[in-house]
């Protein structure tokens, strides 16, 4: 047998830049720019990010502190890589207010998108050809103009129930949130959360609502959210959950 040093040396390589953690193997980078620790799940990798200065015995305590933290958003990943991209095609099925509702694109006089019956009913002018990039744009409008409406009427639904007043209400597009509130009160839904079922929904709104009173997730911030929505705890997981799925 041949004996090749190399190979020996990128096996202690690999073992002083990884932790092995409950599950899952965490690869440290580390950097003479960090003053703090930083955890990054990335295409199910587990990545610390830790300074230069800190030892391992202080890194593996952390991940072995957020293992749990970490497991979970490594399962949230499998999930979103398991989910296949829509069809912008009849009979594709897409969520609004948690339920079911197939698509159908049928022949009509000029685009447009209406909610018949728990179908989505899109027409164009021609279903004879492709007409997914016209759909998606119909599709994402009406989602935008529902969650418009409804967001604005249980803000100002629960605005009155909690005894605050916000400034205004933005729907927008986020990459990584549902929802935010400003120091101004001005309080910002992303649009996709019309397709989670109501009391998630309901959830969100009293959330950012509560944010008014203070801005923060301090246990007073927690107790004025459980005052209003009591099963805050189980909703916020579902949306942690399903959040991925809720996708045009």
């Amino acid at each position: 047998m041949i004996y090749e040093p190399h190979t020996d040396l990128r096996l202690l390589m690999l073992n002083m830049n990884t932790i092995q953690g409950n599950g899952f193997i965490a690869e440290i980078i580390s950097s003479a720019k960090r003053t703090t620790v930083g955890i990054k799940i990335h295409k199910g990798k587990v990545i610390i990010m830790a300074p230069e200065s800190l030892n391992r015995e202080t890194v593996e305590l952390l991940v072995a502190k957020k293992s749990r933290w970490i497991r979970e958003k490594l399962a949230l990943q499998q999930d979103i890589i398991a989910i296949k991209p829509k069809k912008f095609i009849t009979g594709e099925v897409f969520f609004y207010l948690g339920k079911d509702h197939v698509l159908k694109i049928e022949a009509g006089p000029y685009p447009s998108l209406t909610l018949h019956e728990g179908e989505l009913v899109v027409s164009v002018r021609d279903n004879a050809v492709d007409n997914s990039k016209m759909t998606k744009q119909l599709l994402i409008k009406w989602y935008q103009q529902q969650a418009q409406l409804m967001m604005v009427e249980k803000t100002r639904h629960y605005a009155q129930i909690i005894g605050v007043s916000p400034s205004a209400v933005v729907i927008k597009s986020f990459k990584s949130r549902w929802g935010s509130c400003n120091i101004k009160g001005v309080i910002q839904y992303n649009w996709k959360i019309i397709m989670a079922p109501e009391p998630i929904i309901n959830y969100l709104v009293v959330h950012e609502l509560s944010h008014i009173l203070h801005h923060n997730h301090s246990p007073a911030f927690w107790k004025v959210v459980a005052t209003y929505c009591p099963n805050y705890k189980e909703q916020g997981v579902w949306l942690k959950l399903n959040g991925a799925r809720l996708e045009v």
